[in-house]
C-alpha cells in the first residue's frame, strides 16, 4: 500500500464512529422520504376514490324521472293546432 492509502485508512479509523453516524443519518433521512412519498401516494388515491365515488353518488341523485306520452294525448294537441297561415 502506498503511503497515501496507508494515511486515509488510518484516517477512517480514527473517525469510523462519525462515519457510522452520518451513514445511518442518511438512511434514516432516505428512509423517512420514502415513508412520506409513499403516504402521500396513498392519500392521494385515496382522495381520488372518494372524488370518484361523490360524483357517482352526485350523478345518480340527479336523474330526473322518465316521462312516457301518451298517444291519444299527442293527436289531440296535433289535431287541434291551427296551421293555417
Amino acid at each position: 500500500m502506498s503511503q497515501k492509502k496507508v494515511e486515509a485508512y488510518k484516517e477512517y479509523k480514527k473517525n469510523k464512529q462519525k462515519y457510522i453516524q452520518k451513514e445511518k443519518r442518511i438512511r434514516m433521512i432516505e428512509l423517512i422520504a420514502a415513508i412520506l412519498v409513499c403516504a402521500a401516494l396513498i392519500f392521494w388515491i385515496g382522495f381520488s376514490a372518494a372524488q370518484n365515488v361523490k360524483r357517482a353518488q352526485d350523478a345518480d341523485t340527479s336523474i330526473e324521472p322518465v316521462t312516457y306520452l301518451n298517444a291519444a294525448d299527442y293527436r289531440t294537441f296535433v289535431g287541434d293546432l291551427d296551421l293555417s297561415y
